[in-house]
């Protein structure tokens, strides 16, 4: 939600569909950043390893620690909220409804998980 807002704010335009994989965001080192993404939530420390060493070679330290930090905070406040049963709010659910629709992002979501699985 806040890449769509930053690209109105900024007048840029980016291709959210790409967020699932399905296509390029149309971000500076995409690629990187989601090698960096995948890498924190698979957790596997020798992959961790090898992802810093490439990342801090291609984009430099300071905007490693930025990308690892954001990609380990969204891992666990999605974990918590997962846990602890958070609802998404009413608020968010409406103004994210066809966002989230766009990229995909609701297959994910508990229930419905629990649709297919339950």
């Amino acid at each position: 939600m806040l890449l769509r807002r930053s690209g109105e704010i900024s007048e840029e335009s980016y291709n959210l569909s790409g967020v699932m994989g399905d296509a390029d965001v149309g971000v500076e080192d995409e690629d990187l950043l989601v090698s960096i993404a995948e890498a924190v939530c698979a957790g596997d420390p020798v992959d961790l390893a090898h992802m810093r060493a490439e990342a801090i070679r291609s984009i430099g330290a300071e905007k490693f620690v930025d990308a690892i930090g954001i990609a380990s905070g969204f891992n666990g406040i999605t974990k918590v909220a997962n846990a602890t049963g958070i609802p998404l709010d009413t608020r968010t659910e409406e103004v994210t409804a066809s966002l989230r629709e766009q990229i995909g992002i609701d297959n994910y979501s508990e229930s419905h998980k629990t649709s297919l699985y339950g």
